[in-house]
């Protein structure tokens, strides 16, 4: 079993190299799927390979079954972009040869003001966005080296009256040791598959008059167009050398730009640790088109205001408190959003 799914990952891999495309661009649903809710492992640098606990559940699930404890459990609070707060709690434990964790991630966007074509000054009236996801992991260990596991995401987003509801999966392998060389570890994650997202609910409803006909003004909803989830893959290696771990993935992105992302981090022993990492993207081009005012060739026209260096630091305060805990704090860019603040707050046992 442990080399079928070695063979089937190695030849994700290769197709992926081979079709992938850095200019490609699309639509996608339910992108905040992709936002990075927990501090340890910035930008995401080799996570796909060392991640473990709880920070598995985003960035490979296989890492959970890495993990040593009994329970893992993590609560974090992002501060993103136009006020809005990403927050992240999630807990893990073992069940006989697995293990299983649950995770909420809600994003916090505060009331905004309806407005409509006939009251663009508002109606009075406000609603309040609801977007939240709830996961289910499971891992296990195949051999002293394996690790698979599964993530089921539950994707919740509503305002007003309209509401989406899907089911997002992610499948991750994680191998330690790579070639033999202790220290060296390698994952691979295949992330945010499923069916598309679609819109429903009264608030599709509109009173129009039908063309061409004498009937009078009735009720017709609107059917909403169906959004793909954002699917992506990572490649993800991982090194500890003199002390240092150095990391990079690769992710390969279905509706976005690829990406590549570098960390380098230190364990600071009975302290902590520090770490800083980076990201780049590849360019996005504009296909040629012509209009009446402008002339438009292949030009580099988007930025991924993620791209550039974080830094981060974890705190071990285990001393402090009699039990297994530790505070990561990340500093993650946003382009012209500023810079994005990340603190979580880890426990074991």
């Amino acid at each position: 079993m442990k080399k079928q799914i070695i063979t089937t990952f190695v030849i994700i891999v290769i197709s992926s190299l081979l079709i992938g495309q850095n200019s490609r661009m699309g639509s996608a649903s339910s992108t905040q799927l992709l936002v990075v809710p927990s501090a340890k492992h910035l930008s995401g640098g080799g996570a796909a390979a060392t991640a473990t606990g709880m920070d598995a559940a985003f960035w490979n699930p296989a890492g959970l079954a890495n993990s040593e404890n009994n329970i893992d459990a993590i609560f974090s609070n992002r501060q993103y972009i136009a006020d809005i707060t990403n927050s992240f709690f999630g807990v893990a434990t073992a069940i006989g040869e697995y293990k299983m964790g649950l995770n909420v991630r809600t994003f916090n966007m505060g009331d905004i003001d309806e407005t409509t074509v006939w009251y663009p000054d508002g109606t009075g009236q406000v609603f309040t966005p609801n977007f939240s996801v709830i996961g289910a992991t499971f891992a296990r260990r195949l051999s002293d080296n394996t690790t698979v596991g599964l993530n089921t995401n539950v994707i919740r987003e509503s305002f007003g009256r309209v509401a989406a509801t899907g089911v997002a999966y992610d499948l991750g392998v994680q191998y330690k040791g790579l070639l033999g060389r202790e220290g060296l570890d390698v994952g691979f994650v295949l992330k945010n598959f499923g069916s598309p997202m679609k819109y429903d609910g009264e608030g599709l409803g509109v009173i129009a008059t039908a063309t061409g006909s004498d009937r009078p003004e009735e009720y017709y909803k609107v059917d909403a167009q169906p959004f793909d989830l954002p699917f992506a893959f990572d490649m993800g290696l991982s090194y500890n050398v003199a002390g240092a771990d150095l990391g990079v993935t690769y992710t390969s992105n279905y509706y976005a730009t690829d990406e590549l992302k570098l960390s380098v981090g230190y364990v600071l022993d009975g302290l902590g640790s520090v770490g800083v990492g980076f990201q780049t993207s590849g360019a996005a081009q504009e296909i040629e088109h012509h209009d009446d005012d402008h002339d438009h060739g292949d030009e580099d026209w988007y930025t991924n205001p993620s791209d550039g260096v974080s830094f981060g630091a974890s705190l071990d305060v285990s001393r402090f408190v009699g039990m297994n805990m530790s505070v990561d704090y990340s500093m993650l860019p946003m382009g012209d959003f500023g810079t994005n603040s990340v603190l979580a707050l880890r426990i074991a046992f």
